[in-house]
């Protein structure tokens, strides 16, 4: 799962409420930003700064 190395660890700050598409995004410590939605019955996820 080396996509996620860099929010290995990392504190979590904050959970921002559901979105226009329905996913959540999870914001860590250092901006970095992890968003998760449920596409088509599996999870898809975005992560910022990849």
């Amino acid at each position: 799962m080396v996509k996620f190395d860099g929010i290995r660890m990392q504190e979590l700050v904050e959970v921002q409420d559901p979105d226009k598409d329905g996913g959540i995004t999870l914001v860590f410590q250092d901006n970095r930003y992890l968003h998760i939605r449920v596409k088509d019955g599996k999870l898809e996820t975005t992560s910022v700064p990849e």
